[in-house]
This record gives C-alpha cells, structure tokens and sequence, in this order.
C-alpha cells in the first residue's frame, strides 16, 4: 500500500475512533468550542466562494488532506494549492454550508456538514444545483483549529462512483 493510501487510511481511521469515543470526551467551551470549528468553515466558504487560493491552503495544516470524489487524495500545502488552483481554472463554486454535527476531544475534532449551491462548469458555461456531504476532520495546531482532512462526496442519488 502507498504512503498516501496509508496516511489516508490513518486519518479516515483517526476520524472514525474520534465519531467512536468523542461522545464521551466531548469539550464544548473554552479551547474545545465547537463553534470555532464552525467559524473555520465560514472561512472555508468566504475562500472558495471568492477562489482565494492561498486562503484555503492556509485553513490546512501543512500536511492537510483534501478528499474529492472520483479523484486522489492530495496531501500538503502544494499539492492543496495545485488541487485548489484546478477547481477555480475549470469550476465556478458558489456553495452554503449548513454544519450537521461537531465533535472536539482535545487537539483533534470532526464537523459533518452538507453543502448545497451552485456550480458552474466554465468550459461549458452549464450551471447546476449541487449537494454534498463532508467529513471534515481538524487538529489544532499551534493553539489554532486547521482542516487536517476535508472529505466530501455528492448527496445526490445516482451520482458517483458506481459500487
């Protein structure tokens, strides 16, 4: 297996045991506050929204992790920029983020959230109503709340890669 199958692997593991445990170990004020999981994203949003490349990197920790459907996990700073670089170049992202749940047990957290907007395909000029999932998964770094690894997949029936 890859070292990016298996760092991949470890997060989406790591994310799973804190869903597992978390209840129980749960902090909700102070440092724990799960609304500043909450005001990352409102940031994530006002950065994607605007195509602010370096904003998005910077949300991420240096050995970040973005999840698309369809395609390879990305890990790291340069690998994001280039990740990010390409969805502005070939897509127009216009997307509200309603936060599902939020989970904080010491230095690593989750939010679940689902997404919904407007995408538009540049090459093609076609716009549609999306919808998706994500699994965002932070750790704090240097007292401050970074996106270790952000997943996400189509809601939509039908869509996706066939089982």
């Amino acid at each position: 297996m890859s070292d990016l199958a298996l760092a991949s692997r470890r997060v989406l593991l790591a994310a799973a045991a804190l869903g597992a445990v978390g209840g129980a170990n749960a902090q909700t004020s102070g440092v724990g506050d799960p609304s500043q999981l909450v005001a990352v994203m409102e940031r994530y949003a006002a950065a994607l929204g605007s195509n602010n490349v370096d904003a998005l990197v910077a949300l991420y920790t240096a050995d970040g992790v973005f999840m698309r459907e369809d395609l390879p996990a990305v890990v790291g700073s340069d690998a994001l920029r280039a990740a990010y670089r390409q969805v502005f170049a070939t897509l127009r992202v216009d997307l509200r983020f309603t936060i599902q749940e939020t989970e904080v047990a010491g230095d690593m957290a989750w939010l679940r959230s689902l997404s919904k907007g407007r995408i538009k395909t540049l090459a093609t000029g076609v716009e549609a109503d999306e919808s998706f999932n994500s699994l965002i998964v932070f750790r704090r770094d240097g007292g401050t709340w970074k996106i270790r690894c952000y997943l996400y997949a189509s809601n939509k029936p039908g869509t996706g890669t066939p089982q």
